[in-house]
């Protein structure tokens, strides 16, 4: 299971992201600073999803956990910036 994103999280912007590999109901959530933003249940081994990051939260932490079914997990940790930085791989398996 991996978790994907080509653009960091910034403040008072959308956060998307994919998470792929998994097997059965997939249960996600997103996290600033460990207060929910979101918490979803898909099925499926690929699916992509969108998170609305509050203002005023740059340098904090934002959390993706995702959990299936056979008990894959994994959790990614970014940090939220003022300012978009550019398009880059965020592929979680090379942090």
């Amino acid at each position: 299971m991996f978790i994907q994103t080509l653009r960091p999280p910034v403040a008072g912007e959308p956060f998307r992201f994919s998470v792929a590999g998994c097997s059965g109901t997939t249960k996600i959530g997103v996290f600033v600073n460990r207060k929910s933003i979101l918490k979803r249940d898909y099925d499926g081994m690929r699916f992509q999803s969108m998170a609305e990051i509050p203002l005023g939260v740059e340098g904090k932490t934002l959390e993706i956990t995702a959990s299936d079914s056979v008990g894959h997990t994994k959790t990614i940790e970014y940090e939220i910036s003022e300012a978009d930085p550019g398009p880059h791989s965020m592929l979680s398996g090379t942090r």
